[in-house]
């Protein structure tokens, strides 16, 4: 590959990188128990997507790029399209609203779109039937049920909890499990961070992933690594400063417009998270981790039951719905307007 193409790709990846983090929302309920800053929470945020991306990022990386195409290789245009459709539509969620999107839809609705297209444009081997429909449902599946198994474990969780503190005995006995509850929530946030990154950087990079470039190996001197770190390491800083730079938008949103947190409210929403991101991510599901994280934080708001921002939650809802047609269109836009310039493989 030309070199210059080849620079051009990894800075793009870095930018939708930078997008993906300024919409990660891992650590609103920290911010809004009030047990870390905002500041410091983007920042230890950000340190730990990186070590996610780069220790668990490879196997859901594949699972979203070459799997979901099956027997296609992309053209420049058509990964130049998805990585650009992701970064307008996750912009534009993260700074206009503050809206927690799902990366994973982004992707998924680009490749679709890409993909019907594609033989409009004298690509043969495209269109519907070159979608694998059974990856697909796959990860439809896991939009679906991540959720609803976010809700639960939350709402058992926090039950549990509840009774717990029913036997504490006054003020000081409540205050004590608070702190405690602090604590178990600072371990489980760095559980879902770790996952979240290595979950997220393959809707980075994915693309990337599919290039012949970065399959085997590639040696630096008398180091000889595999070809998916680079971009793994490209997509993990990218998220980390994307998180530091803009995220505060969006964990605000979380932290404070959807219901009021606790360190023991925040500590169930978190551990559900953290139990399902991290299944999902080890067995190489593309979960959203924004799906889940909203579903945990409304149960925990369900069963104390204090005040639901019902509006917001509508908000954030309809932006779920119009994500995979809007990552679509946008996909389609792109890749037609790029395609003169880049030859089909």
């Amino acid at each position: 590959m030309d070199p210059l193409l080849f620079t051009a790709l990894l800075l793009i990846g870095f930018v939708v990188a930078f997008a993906i983090g300024s919409n990660d929302e891992a650590m609103a309920p920290a911010v809004g128990a009030g047990v870390l800053s905002l500041n410091i929470a983007v920042v230890l945020g950000g340190v730990l997507t990186i070590i996610g991306a780069m220790f668990f990022g490879g196997g859901v990386s594949e699972k979203v790029g070459s799997e979901l195409v099956s027997g296609n290789e992309m053209s420049i245009a058509m990964i130049f399209a998805i990585m650009i459709s992701m970064t307008i539509w996750l912009l534009l969620a993260s700074a206009s609203k503050g809206l927690p999107i799902s990366t994973t839809q982004c992707i998924v609705g680009a490749v679709i779109g890409i993909a019907v297209v594609a033989p409009f444009l004298g690509k043969e081997g495209w269109g519907i039937a070159a979608i694998d429909w059974f990856i697909i449902l796959q990860i439809l599946g896991g939009w679906v049920l991540s959720p609803i198994v976010g809700f639960v474990i939350s709402a058992a969780v926090f039950r549990v909890v509840r009774k717990f503190q029913s036997r504490a005995r006054g003020y000081t006995g409540h205050e004590r499990q608070e702190k405690v509850a602090s604590y178990g929530l600072a371990f489980f946030l760095i559980i879902v961070s770790l996952s979240r990154g290595g979950n997220d950087v393959a809707n980075a990079v994915a693309p990337l992933v599919m290039l012949p470039d970065f399959q085997g190996t590639l040696s630096f001197g008398p180091f000889v690594i595999s070809g998916v770190v680079v971009p793994l390491l490209i997509g993990g800083v990218g998220m980390a400063l994307g998180l530091i730079v803009v995220g505060r938008k969006v964990i605000k949103t979380l932290a404070t417009e959807v219901v009021t947190l606790t360190p023991t409210s925040a500590l169930s929403a978190s551990v559900s998270v953290a139990l399902v991101m991290f299944v999902g991510t080890y067995l190489g599901l593309p979960l959203s981790g924004t799906h889940v994280m909203v579903a945990a934080l409304i149960a925990v708001g369900w069963v104390s039951r204090g005040p639901i921002q019902m509006k917001q939650v509508k908000n954030i809802l309809i932006s779920w719905v119009i994500t995979v047609p809007i990552s679509a269109i946008l996909g389609v836009i792109v890749f037609v307007l790029l395609n003169p310039f880049f030859p089909m493989p």
